[in-house]
């Protein structure tokens, strides 16, 4: 290999490594110009495709505060308020069966209009709503909601009041009896 053969192999291998440090340099400005070495993930509530429930759609993690809680009708179950509340949202009455959402899932939905809108979307198409299940003062109902094709399974997750009523305490996706 002759010597200007080397010496330009040399040059360009020189360029090569000149222009790599340069692109390190700049990146390294863009990044303190931004203020961040690292972009910080931004919160946001996923959003869910056509028909398919939001992510949190369940009761959020707050603190149940059982004066404030939807309290099942006496002579019904909560078996049978689950079917009541299924029963409504697959007519469309949707503003019938907000209130009986647990506090925190209404407060999800920030109201019965955003609840109605957000229903309305997925086409329920059926339900299905599982046998009690007690376990002291607690008791758990399982619904399936059909929509589009697809089943979505929220368990329902009731507390006794102090005057032994039934509370409704929370609801959370997916099958947990």
């Amino acid at each position: 290999m002759s010597d200007s053969t080397q010496a330009q192999k040399q040059i360009v291998l020189l360029l090569v490594v000149i222009a790599v440090l340069a692109a390190a340099i700049v990146a390294v400005l863009v990044v303190q110009r931004s203020g961040n070495s690292v972009p910080e993930p931004v919160a946001t509530e996923p959003t869910a495709p056509a028909g398919m429930p939001p992510a949190s759609s369940q009761s959020p993690a707050t603190e149940f505060d059982p004066s404030v809680a939807p309290v099942v009708p006496a002579g019904q179950t909560p078996e049978q308020y689950v079917n009541a509340y299924y029963d409504l949202c697959s007519k469309g009455e949707y503003e019938s069966a907000y209130p009986m959402l647990p506090v925190a899932t209404q407060q999800y939905y920030q109201s019965a209009e955003g609840f109605a809108s957000t229903l309305a979307s997925y086409q329920i198409s059926g339900y299905e709503v599982a046998p009690q299940v007690e376990n002291g003062d607690e008791c758990t109902v399982v619904g399936t909601q059909e929509a589009q094709g697809m089943t979505f399974p929220y368990t329902w997750v009731f507390a006794k009041g102090e005057d032994g009523s039934w509370l409704v305490k929370a609801r959370q996706s997916g099958a947990a009896q």
